[in-house]
């Protein structure tokens, strides 16, 4: 839904039509001075290299720890990494926090949420980072890890909106962290070419790992997504439109977070996506 401010409502739109991803867009179709055609013979490990050195270089957020985590598969976007985890456990096996990815409501509209005091040992905790009712991290964030630690619970972090978000610094130096995935969809708009990464603590044989094993993954989204990583910081949104966001915020009367495509309601009960706003006021300027 689409309010009377042009705020959309239950749905975050993604700035996919920021004038230069789209001529990105348009310049790899057209293979401009046969630039695209170089990616064709590109290796999985070329993709993820080109991720992780982005990454480092991302002047709006930080991650620790990385290092650590043992496995490095590509993924279909952070859908991938979800539909994975709840194809091993089941998803009334799996513990989430009211206002995370309202994907598992659709999936059960009678899903049970946890809470900081319910957490139970044993079943694995899927958790956004940063967390959508929010637009930053949970407030209990610190307090869900020490618990995740106490009770062994091991914990997957959905990364989707940590590329597009700033003034975060993730430590995985946390030994209940057992898996993390990030993804360009919303950094680049490239919800139409859905392409990631999944790093796991640990060595995991499931579909994702066969699927990278027998090169499964869309070669397309592949070059698409090594194509911009070449070309544009991964907080390229974020530089460019931060400081629009806080105007639109303070003009609207809405709680600003930490993610360039959403803002909430004082009272944190509504989420808005904003990208329509940020260019039609970018574009005025």
């Amino acid at each position: 839904m689409i309010d009377r401010k042009d705020l959309v409502q239950g749905w975050i739109p993604p700035l996919s039509n920021d004038k230069e991803l789209l001529k990105l867009r348009i310049d790899f179709f057209k293979n401009l001075e046969n630039k695209t055609q170089s990616y064709i013979t590109l290796e999985y490990n070329d993709f993820i290299n080109a991720f992780e050195n982005s990454l480092q270089q991302n002047q709006s957020i930080s991650i620790t720890g990385l290092d650590q985590f043992k496995q490095k598969d590509v993924i279909i976007g952070c859908q991938h990494f979800i539909d994975e985890l709840i194809m091993t456990h089941g998803l009334e096996n799996i513990q989430l926090f009211k206002g995370g990815y309202n994907y598992y409501k659709k999936l059960d509209s009678n899903i049970k949420y946890v809470t900081l005091e319910t957490l139970q040992k044993g079943k694995p905790l899927i958790l956004e980072y940063p967390f959508p009712a929010y637009s930053t991290q949970h407030p209990q964030y610190n307090e869900i890890i020490k618990k995740c630690n106490e009770l062994e619970i091991d914990l997957y972090l959905d990364c989707a909106w940590l590329p597009s978000a700033w003034d975060l610094q993730l430590n995985l130096n946390q030994t209940c962290i057992k898996g993390i995935a990030i993804s360009l969809s919303k950094c680049f708009g490239l919800h139409w070419s859905r392409i990631g990464v999944r790093w796991s603590r640990n060595e995991r044989k499931d579909s994702i790992w066969l699927q990278n094993e027998h090169r499964m993954i869309s070669i397309p989204n592949l070059m698409i997504g090594k194509y911009y990583l070449d070309r544009v910081p991964m907080d390229y949104l974020v530089q460019k439109y931060k400081t629009k966001y806080h105007e639109i915020c303070n003009e609207l009367n809405l709680k600003a977070g930490k993610i360039i495509l959403a803002a909430n309601s004082h009272d944190d009960e509504t989420l808005y996506g904003i990208a329509n706003l940020l260019l039609k006021h970018y574009e005025k300027n």
